[in-house]
């Protein structure tokens, strides 16, 4: 009877060494993906330093301009503006982006270096705008939506809080 079991016995040997031999690599090749994101983390900049938001304020046009840090871009869809406590979105022309292929939004347009946009304020001052853009940058690290507040006051200083 030994004897009978002694090949099955063998046979489950290698099936556990195998089994621990592959989780041992599994569990290795997780680290190495852990380790690899980790590493581009120490490389991510915060919102504010990659899309910088200036306003100016020319009569009653406020002009928009983001400086956007190399490698990173921004989505034309992405970018709205509300003024607050009127509920009255505004739609600014933009210039022509670049038509980038996503990996999670398809194929897109989005600007890189540099974008600007304005708009006139009909509205009574002082008026609080709030501005929301998204961007990306091509490491593959996507952003939150950013949301910022623009106050203009009467003497049509614009501060972005």
């Amino acid at each position: 009877m030994y004897f009978i079991f002694k090949p099955h016995l063998n046979y489950l040997v290698c099936v556990f060494v195998f089994l621990f031999i592959e989780t041992i690599s599994a569990i290795e090749s997780t680290n190495k993906e852990l380790d690899k994101l980790l590493l581009n983390q120490e490389k991510i900049l915060p919102a504010d330093e990659v899309f910088k938001l200036s306003a100016k304020m020319d009569d009653r046009r406020i002009k928009f301009i983001w400086t956007i840090k190399k490698n990173s871009y921004l989505y034309l869809d992405k970018f709205s503006f509300e003024i607050k406590n009127k509920g009255i979105y505004k739609e600014p022309a933009f210039p022509m982006g670049r038509i980038l292929e996503d990996k999670f939004f398809g194929k897109m347009e989005v600007f890189f270096d540099h974008v600007e946009t304005s708009f006139v304020i009909n509205e009574p001052l002082p008026a609080e705008i709030i501005v929301t853009y998204q961007g990306c940058n091509q490491i593959g690290y996507c952003y939150l939506p950013i949301k910022k507040y623009l106050l203009i006051d009467k003497s049509l200083k614009a501060i972005i809080h």
